[in-house]
């Protein structure tokens, strides 16, 4: 082979692998459509694109459309044949389903090629993944309708002043709906903002942020600001620090609204101030403690059944009103309380003289000023305790009245279920039974149902029982 032939292939070779890497490299691939017998070829970029090994299979013009996602189909074979009928250029953005199955979006262009009679013969072309540009524009596209959005809808000022004079260069038009003013009627005039805020605050909202934008920090801080009618609204001011080179150079910020929520603030103060003297005065005992067993608020039961003074209370833990022998038991509750939230417990509450009172302890989880507390009542049952006594000792009288009265005696409930006899209807059941030839449990339910339907039917107090003839003796 001479050396001019040599370097030819040389040549063509270096291009080959220079066509190659530019494929690669800028994520496109070349094409080509035979319109005579509707052959494709696709270089080694398409495949690349798609994900397919280079070459692995002979492309046909169905895997050429196969390809194209099916909802673009349609668009990109009308612009073809567009383009060729009308000998102009054919462009097209499509998606691409790849390999995997992924999505690519494909930026498709090519030429007509006619002979000499002016007879389309094929179309080149070129594909170019977009993806990464696609993706991109979209989030920017987001982003900025979301800036265009919350500019336009959140209830606030969205601004922008010098860091080092505290010099306005942006306000948002929101001002308007917030303040009354317009944004130029702000930025017009020297110092607006701080000749605004309430005198009041003043002071400490322009050297809070002052010294927090000399730190470099970003900060938040409420202060009251004048409206252009004349009254006061509570504002917060979120404040982004900018720095370059380490250095402070401007602000931005958004200034909210928070007059409603400073008058819920108020309600709630209010609330839990009303709650902590409806607490103060509960007829039971109320305590809070927190996980180290230091007791946080109580109320004047709590003082009046233990005993001890205001300012003894605030050194107290759950231990010291119990016995030191049922402190395994009270731990055990503490744990309960732990997982599962909740216990309850009946035990005898010692008082600071070492008086023992019934009492019935609730106590539950609770949050508590950012910690996690014991929140507990205490009901004092010893007047229950009594009543229950009271009421043993009764029925006890009762039953003994039952049992040794020399008559027969039954005891009904309201459902004529039998709640109790007395062995006086017991030997009377067992004379008559074999008197009458029954057995003792057959006429015992035979005798019952005589008695109740009698009541029930207000019948005469004499109940007639016949001999038992079915029976044999």
């Amino acid at each position: 082979m001479s050396d001019g032939k040599k370097k030819k292939k040389l040549l063509k070779k270096n291009l080959t692998l220079l066509f190659e890497q530019t494929e690669s490299i800028a994520k496109t691939g070349s094409w080509e459509l035979n319109l005579k017998d509707q052959s494709l070829f696709w270089s080694d970029g398409v495949f690349e694109i798609l994900g397919y090994a280079p070459q692995s299979f002979e492309v046909s013009f169905e895997k050429g459309v196969e390809v194209i996602h099916p909802e673009d189909r349609i668009e990109a074979l009308t612009v073809m044949e567009q383009a060729i009928n009308e000998n102009s250029e054919y462009r097209i953005q499509k998606r691409f389903i790849t390999k995997d199955g992924s999505i690519k979006h494909i930026l498709s262009s090519g030429r007509v090629l006619k002979n000499k009679k002016g007879i389309p013969l094929k179309i080149v072309g070129v594909f170019q993944d977009v993806t990464d540009f696609v993706i991109t524009n979209e989030k920017l596209s987001n982003l900025k309708s979301l800036i265009e959005v919350t500019a336009s809808s959140v209830d606030g000022i969205i601004w922008e002043a010098d860091a080092n004079t505290f010099q306005f260069t942006f306000v948002s038009n929101q001002v308007e709906k917030v303040l009354g003013y317009t944004s130029n009627e702000w930025l017009s005039e020297n110092n607006f903002w701080i000749n605004h805020i309430h005198p009041e605050d003043r002071e400490n909202a322009v050297n809070f942020c002052h010294k927090e934008t000399l730190e470099g920090r970003d900060h938040t801080f409420d202060y009251r600001m004048q409206h252009k009618d004349g009254h006061y609204i509570w504002l917060q001011d979120r404040v982004t620090v900018i720095k370059e080179n380490g250095k402070p150079t401007f602000l931005r910020g958004l200034l909210v609204n928070i007059d409603k929520e400073k008058i819920y603030l108020e309600k709630i103060e209010e609330e839990k101030n009303l709650s902590m003297n409806l607490i103060k005065y509960l007829p039971n005992v109320v305590f809070l403690f927190d996980q180290k067993g230091k007791i946080l608020l109580w109320n004047d039961k709590f003082l009046e059944l233990s005993g001890y003074t205001t300012e003894e209370a605030t050194g107290l833990t759950p231990f010291h009103f119990f016995d030191l022998e049922r402190n395994d038991q009270l731990v055990l509750h503490l744990n309960k309380i732990d997982k599962e939230g909740f216990t309850e417990v009946e035990t005898e509450f010692k008082t600071k003289k070492g008086e023992k009172k019934p009492m019935l302890f609730i106590a539950t989880k609770f949050k508590y000023q950012n910690q996690d507390c014991i929140y507990g009542v205490g009901v004092d049952v010893s007047q229950r305790n009594e009543l229950i006594s009271e009421q043993r000792k009764l029925l006890q009288t009762i039953e003994t009245i039952i049992q040794f009265t020399p008559e027969s005696l039954l005891v009904f409930n309201e459902q004529y279920d039998l709640i109790k006899k007395n062995k006086t209807f017991d030997t009377l059941v067992k004379k008559y039974a074999k008197l009458l030839n029954y057995k003792e449990e057959e006429f015992h339910n035979h005798l019952l149902q005589h008695l109740i339907d009698a009541v029930i039917n207000k019948k005469s107090s004499t109940i007639t029982i016949m001999r038992n003839s079915n029976r044999q003796s």
